[in-house]
């Protein structure tokens, strides 16, 4: 927080519960007196106005107070961003900051086109599109892991389970039981068999934004006149359209990601110009 701020929060800083600043009544007592009983006080007040305001604006408790009472605006796409990213283990987010890395690069070589303001979107739509898949593919791991770890205990369970069932002595209670088990593993495998499935594809669709992105930052290097940038940036809009094609297509296991929304990525991502700790990120 700069001084000048400092001196203007003492200039106005009132106790609590008094609706007007003491300083204000000082003020007023000096300039009156220095109109009815003699201009002296005028230097007097002055002197008095600027002493007191260099000690409360230098004090280390005056100031604390200043700065806890100062709203920080929020960046919502800043915070939606950072609870993403939080979301990812450290491999995943260190895939997705190449991919950030290569977008920077593509746009600093746009940048000498004029084509580039109405592309640049797409870009960095592309680079949110592949943070929401890191993100659900984070969530599909976890199904896969324990897909991996408990498919031969839950097969063997079924077994033991249809080997009851053969028994004629079962009551119908116990026999009801055993069905109802046999219907919950059978449920968990083949949730199994679709999270793995899911996988796949949102491995697939990862692998195919990063080659598109990397693509597009060599079609950018080796264009050498407009018409081979338009080439390149053609496709940047047609990998982002059939991204979200795919997404779209997937409302039941990214729904929650807000697909439907145009999400903004913080300026810091693609600026590369990320701000330090509790400062605030102006959009």
């Amino acid at each position: 927080m700069s001084g000048g701020r400092y001196f203007w929060a003492a200039f106005n800083a009132r106790p609590l519960g008094m609706p007007l600043a003491p300083n204000w009544f000082g003020l007023a007592a000096f300039a009156l007196l220095g109109a009815f009983v003699s201009p002296g006080f005028w230097v007097l007040g002055a002197g008095a106005e600027l002493g007191y305001l260099l000690l409360l604006a230098r004090s280390e408790r005056f100031r604390r107070t200043v700065d806890a009472r100062q709203v920080q605006p929020v960046d919502p796409a800043g915070q939606r961003y950072e609870a993403s990213l939080a979301l990812l283990d450290a491999a995943q987010r260190q895939r997705q900051q190449l991919v950030e890395a290569r977008a920077r690069e593509v746009l600093q070589l746009l940048a000498r086109s004029p084509l580039m303001a109405s592309h640049a979107d797409s870009l960095e739509q592309l680079v949110w599109l592949n943070l929401r898949l890191l993100v659900a593919g984070q969530a599909l791991n976890v199904v896969a892991d324990t897909a991996t770890r408990e498919s031969a205990e839950l097969q063997r369970q079924e077994e033991q389970i249809d080997a009851r069932l053969a028994s004629t002595e079962l009551n119908d209670e116990l026999r009801r039981s055993l069905e109802q088990q046999k219907q919950v593993i059978d449920a968990r495998q083949a949730a199994h068999v679709e999270g793995l499935r899911r996988k796949e594809h949102v491995d697939a669709e990862l692998q195919r934004i990063e080659q598109q992105i990397a693509l597009i930052r060599e079609q950018t290097l080796l264009a050498t006149d407009e018409e081979q940038i338009g080439v390149a940036l053609n496709a940047l809009t047609s990998s982002f359209n059939e991204a979200s094609r795919w997404l779209n297509s997937q409302r039941d296991l990214l729904g929650v990601l807000e697909l439907n929304e145009h999400q903004a990525l913080p300026r810091y991502v693609l600026q590369g110009d990320k701000p330090a700790q509790g400062e605030s990120v102006q959009q």
